[in-house]
């Protein structure tokens, strides 16, 4: 908060120092009823670890799912005819070998180690802003492989970048390609840290009819924000994209067969090649775990674990001060994208999460987040200044690590540096945010902590 603070001033003076300053708006009407913040698959917070937990009174009739879908989610891959044939083929390059290297029970693990290394809860997706991936490394980097014997496409590392007079602090990356032959050239690199894994399922439930009719892609109601609906074509029809960074995956059994793909080396019947290009002839031509080497049931195992994830419940000391940052958070226009509120379809697998007021804090839609946010990256009809909005249930557990980093490259070390970084549709919203008084910024600060 000191380097927020820093940069804006004291209170009443930089209210009365700049006369373009953004008119907050006639101030929203905000529900402070809380209902619980997953509906039914809200847990206790005060537990050890808080994430990866399974929510209560789960029926019976989905723990056949659930419990061998948290097997696949923590074991280690092997190579093809090494150890369990259940768990084989990963590779043979790679990110990680299990979904645990990427994520935590306590949220996110640390990313930024010593002397410029990177740890494996940060990948590197590739391309242009023509949507192009590299014509060599394809996508996404990969940093492990199978076997000495087999080279790795490269190492990344990371270096700091100190505060600049209209920029936060921030991260740069640099890589160095095992083939020196095989530069990135103009291709964009792109940082994206893994996120914690919270209410999975209920943002699958959201219907698409909710989430379209929540875009506003011409502004029509002048209010600056043009959120639009990430349309991703899947086999013969078009459908909304929700997960991911920039929403590319359009339910939670394709983002869990790309992160099988595309960290893991493993294939499904979703992504049935293998996550290199032509130029990459060792994964076309090494032994296999199978065709597909993630059978249809064990896709469908993870994902009915995954759909099982429980949100902890908010964590609020003082619910006056919880309620008026609720007001702020809604007041500056943090809440134009964040949606706090949102309500789940039916679900015949899990009925008891249908039909449930849920708390997510997203629109899932893709909004322009100006150039200090554009990545150079463009991703299926995602365009590289543009992001999906990042759920936000459970960020200030998250916040509470003192490693915590914020973003998708993870470029903020706090959640008042990463409303620095906002530009773009929140240019406006981040400028009303810094001309608050301090007291009123800590306790909006205070709402995301407990949300």
């Amino acid at each position: 908060m000191a380097l927020l603070l820093s940069a804006c001033g004291d209170s009443e003076d930089s209210n009365n120092s700049n006369s373009n300053t953004p008119s907050i708006p006639d101030s929203p009407e905000v529900d402070t009823n809380w209902q619980p913040a997953g509906g039914s698959a809200t847990i206790s917070a005060d537990i050890s670890q808080p994430f990866l937990q399974i929510m209560p009174n789960l029926p019976s009739s989905a723990l056949g799912g659930v419990s061998p879908g948290r097997e696949l989610f923590i074991t280690e891959w092997t190579p093809a005819n090494v150890g369990r044939v259940l768990f084989d083929g990963v590779g043979p390059i790679f990110n990680a070998n299990a979904c645990t290297q990427c994520h935590s029970a306590e949220g996110r693990k640390p990313i930024y180690a010593a002397d410029g290394m990177l740890s494996d809860a940060i990948l590197f997706r590739l391309g242009d802003k023509q949507g192009q991936a590299h014509p060599h490394y394809g996508e996404q980097m990969q940093h492990q492989s199978i076997d000495l014997s087999i080279a790795t496409e490269g190492i990344m590392r990371y270096s700091t970048v100190s505060e600049q007079a209209n920029t936060p602090a921030g991260i740069q990356f640099s890589f160095t390609p095992t083939d020196a032959n095989q530069p990135l050239g103009d291709t964009a690199i792109s940082g994206r840290i893994s996120p914690q894994l919270v209410g999975m399922g209920l943002l699958d439930l959201i219907s698409e009819d909710s989430i379209v009719a929540a875009a506003d892609p011409e502004d029509s109601n002048n209010d600056h924000i043009s959120g639009r609906v990430h349309w991703v074509n899947e086999g013969s029809e078009q459908r909304v994209g929700r997960f991911g960074w920039k929403a590319i995956n359009t339910s939670l059994r394709t983002q869990n067969a790309n992160a099988m793909s595309q960290d893991m080396g493993l294939t499904t019947s979703v992504f049935m090649d293998p996550n290199c290009t032509i130029n990459q002839p060792i994964c076309w031509t090494a032994v296999n775990g199978g065709s597909p080497e993630v059978s249809d049931s064990s896709l469908d195992a993870v994902t009915d674990f995954m759909t099982a994830l429980a949100v902890p419940e908010r964590r609020i000391e003082d619910l006056p001060t919880f309620n008026k940052g609720a007001q702020l958070f809604a007041e500056v226009g943090c809440a134009s994208c964040h949606t706090p509120k949102q309500q789940t379809a039916n679900s015949e697998r899990f009925p008891s999460l249908s039909q449930q007021t849920i708390y997510p804090y997203t629109d899932l839609l893709l909004h322009d987040m100006g150039t200090g946010l554009d990545d150079g990256v463009k991703e299926k009809n995602a365009e590289s200044f543009e992001w999906r909005t990042p759920p936000l249930w459970g960020i200030g557990i998250v916040a509470s690590d003192p490693e915590a980093r914020f973003l998708h490259d993870g470029r903020a070390s706090s959640l008042a540096e990463a409303i620095l970084w906002h530009g773009g549709e929140a240019e406006e919203t981040k400028n009303r945010f810094t001309q608050l008084s301090a007291a009123d910024q800590q306790t909006l600060m205070t709402f995301l902590n407990g949300i």
